[in-house]
């Protein structure tokens, strides 16, 4: 979260201006700090198109701006919680800060079922991957009920099971985890004419995946903030001053 806080000790004003217009200056830096907040989500969502692989437009939207009052600074901030999936903040902290990438959902999934080791990741391959370069949850929700390491919830299991409706789906057959020519991973089966044939899902790393800052966003949110202040003050100052006439 980058806050703006235009106070009374930080506007660019002098002791005269201060004197005469002093009833208007909470409303200026209020209206100063929001417009500045909005120019901050803005030009952050334009690096994140340059600097971003193929950004999905749920994370390009996961930006929001809280408009500042008179007693509270004004707020750019990534969404920390949505109705399903990952927040915002959490998988984009590693593009923000880098470093290394903490376990996912379907990761800690396969650690509690005894699936992958803790210390191991898992990497998907490029077959399994959509426009954005991600696995969809769609997908991996098959291969957890396959491997009987879904989540259940409300009394739902969604693992699969002996039931005809299970079988029909076939995720059991389907998936299967284990280690091909020296090779850890998730697998995928398909029948073919002449018997089975396996291709790799996610394979199994040991060590975590580390990131390099891809877009450093309180550089980029104070830089813009330096950038546009005076202007945004002058002009906010402006509309105050003609709304009082």
């Amino acid at each position: 979260m980058f806050k703006i806080d235009l106070g009374l000790d930080s506007a660019p004003v002098t002791a005269g201006m201060l004197e005469l217009e002093k009833k208007h200056l909470p409303f200026v830096a209020a209206l100063t700090a929001t417009r500045l907040a909005q120019r901050v989500k803005k030009g952050t969502i334009t690096v994140m198109r340059k600097r971003l692989d193929r950004p999905t437009p749920t994370t390009l939207n996961s930006l929001f701006v809280k408009m500042a009052t008179k007693q509270r600074a004004a707020e750019v901030y990534f969404k920390d919680s949505w109705a399903s999936g990952v927040p915002a903040d959490t998988y984009l902290q590693q593009a923000v800060s880098g470093g290394m990438r903490p376990h996912k959902r379907f990761e800690k999934s396969l650690i509690a079922r005894g699936i992958m080791r803790s210390g191991q990741y898992a990497v998907p391959t490029t077959a399994f991957m959509n426009q954005y370069g991600n696995v969809s949850r769609g997908t991996m929700l098959k291969i957890l009920s396959g491997l009987g390491a879904a989540e259940s919830a409300r009394g739902y299991q969604a693992n699969a099971s002996g039931s005809v409706r299970s079988r029909r789906k076939g995720n059991a057959h389907r998936f299967f985890s284990g280690e091909i020519d020296g090779t850890q991973g998730v697998w995928e089966r398909k029948s073919m004419g002449m018997g089975d044939a396996v291709r790799p899902v996610f394979i199994f790393a040991d060590s975590a995946p580390r990131y390099r800052t891809i877009f450093p966003f309180f550089k980029i949110a104070e830089n813009i903030v330096k950038a546009n202040r005076e202007e945004e003050f002058a002009a906010a100052w402006a509309q105050a001053l003609g709304s009082a006439r």
